[in-house]
């Protein structure tokens, strides 16, 4: 609001002027403003005059007002013509010698109970009718009800200085007026408090900006999308969601005790922040099924079952022709569902091996390799160190790799006398079975019963026999008495007799 008197900038809704004090409401505002504008204050003239105003008639608003225009000062007014601001008298300032309606204050009775008000020596103005001459030596103000102040009335100086404030003079019985302060507002101030309002909008605008930027990541429209939490999804509910954000799925299986087909594990991890695009490994259960590892090797077959989980894995060997260390089975078997806790055994195979027959009789160590899968061949060696018939050793020798079903060779025992004692016995048992004769010392001798056969060393056994002298006399054969005989048989090395003496 611009103040009519010094025009200075003023609050809207200001009834005065910070500056001046001049009212900014009221009678007094709106004569200030005619003046102000030749079609304004011709408007108002033509206008606002009450047509049944009588001469000499006061109005009741400017009733007590020491306002007055004096027709020589004031001169005449013609609406019908331009104004001359120059002829417009001066106005007082309000709240110094009249209030915001024109009216005139008397300070002379101020705190004296008995004293009026004196009435103002201006004669108040009286409005005319439209219709009526002007009145004699005054100006023609019809239509206006607002009174204007000698022209010749200088107003008095101002009593305050910029910043100060006035206290009005208090009126006896009636309340103390409502107190102003008409202070000019501070350079320096107006500046900060700019300055204050510029920040306080910078702020305010950063908060909005960080408010909508944090709401559009939140509806990711920027920063990438969050990864959904899929992990207890089934496989294919897992791979929808994923696709649907935009993301690439890579799946891998996963040996478990859990449901089948379940999603277990993500990478990246679920509520990370990713671009669209970004591929995401999902983990699925597969159930566990023991593995075909008949024909591997050991060592891999036990690496599979680690791999897949099985705990409770045991290796038990059977022996084979197969090459050492091969699988020959699985048990449960392979292809079946399994629990990382199922036992599993796992066959080996191992090599045949000669046992270790030594010292065995032949009857023994033949069985014993049979057992196994070998057929036994009987070697004999003399060696009359130890009884004849015990097992010295075999070919290929104890513990030796060898198929089933091949030879080895055992070595039995065998006593040069035992042997040729045999040998002897059996001659002399032949003999007497057949009635034959021995000859001993040159005479020869039926022999009746062998007694006895001794090994006596260097290929000779000794003999004891009972017998009868055979001789012939005259062409007949006489038998002599019975008789014990003894007697000595050299054998060769392919067990004949080389001589008997």
């Amino acid at each position: 609001m611009i103040c009519p008197n010094c025009q200075s900038e003023n609050k809207d809704g200001a009834k005065f002027c910070n500056d001046c004090g001049f009212p900014l409401t009221g009678r007094m505002a709106a004569v200030a403003a005619a003046s102000t504008s030749d079609a304004t204050l011709r408007s108002i003239a033509a206008d606002d005059g009450p047509e049944d105003a009588q001469a000499g008639e006061s109005d009741p608003d400017f009733e007590g007002t020491a306002s007055a225009v004096e027709p020589e000062s004031a001169g005449e007014l013609d609406a019908s013509g331009p104004l001359d601001r120059s002829s417009i008298p001066a106005i007082d300032v309000a709240g110094v010698n009249v209030n915001e309606n024109g009216n005139a204050f008397d300070f002379g009775s101020i705190g004296d109970d008995e004293a009026a008000r004196a009435a103002d020596d201006l004669t108040p103005f009286v409005p005319r009718r439209p219709d009526e001459e002007p009145i004699s030596g005054r100006s023609d103000f019809s239509g206006f009800d607002e009174c204007l102040v000698d022209a010749g009335y200088v107003p008095p100086k101002k009593s305050w200085g910029p910043g100060d404030t006035m206290e009005m003079p208090r009126i006896e019985g009636q309340a103390a007026p409502k107190q102003k302060e008409f202070r000019a507002p501070d350079a320096n101030q107006r500046k900060g408090g700019k300055g204050k309002i510029v920040a306080i909008v910078l702020v305010c605008l950063l908060a909005v900006g960080g408010a909508a930027a944090g709401v559009t990541y939140y509806l990711e429209l920027w920063g990438g999308k969050m990864l959904p939490d899929v992990v207890g999804m089934t496989q294919s509910d897992a791979v929808y969601v994923l696709e649907s954000k935009g993301f690439a799925v890579h799946e891998e299986k996963i040996k478990s005790d859990d449901t089948e087909g379940v999603v277990l594990l993500m990478d990246p991890v679920a509520g990370s922040r990713e671009e669209e695009g970004t591929e995401v490994t999902i983990h699925v259960s597969e159930a566990r099924t023991i593995p075909d590892v008949a024909g591997k090797q050991r060592d891999e077959a036990a690496a599979l079952l680690e791999k897949d989980g099985f705990e409770k894995v045991s290796f038990v060997t059977e022996k084979s022709n197969e090459r050492e260390g091969l699988v020959l089975g699985i048990a449960p078997e392979a292809g079946s569902k399994a629990a990382a806790g199922t036992e599993i055994t796992v066959t080996v195979a191992v090599p045949f091996t000669v046992p270790d027959v030594k010292g065995k009789t032949w009857d023994e160590a033949s069985k014993m390799l049979t057992d196994e899968g070998y057929e036994p061949v009987a070697s004999y060696v003399y060696d009359d160190s130890v009884p004849a018939g015990t097992v010295l050793g075999t070919t290929p020798e104890t513990d030796a790799k060898a198929d089933s079903g091949s030879t080895v060779t055992v070595s039995v025992a065998l006593s040069r006398g035992a042997e040729l004692e045999q040998a002897a016995l059996s001659y002399l048992g032949g003999l007497r079975d057949s009635g034959s004769t021995v000859t001993v010392g040159g005479t020869a001798y039926l022999v009746e019963s062998v007694d006895a056969v001794k090994y006596e060393g260097g290929e000779t056994t000794s003999f004891t026999i009972t017998g009868k002298a055979v001789t012939s006399l005259d062409g007949e054969t006489v038998y002599g008495s019975s008789k014990q005989k003894s007697g000595a048989i050299v054998w060769t090395s392919d067990n004949a007799i080389a001589s008997i003496s």
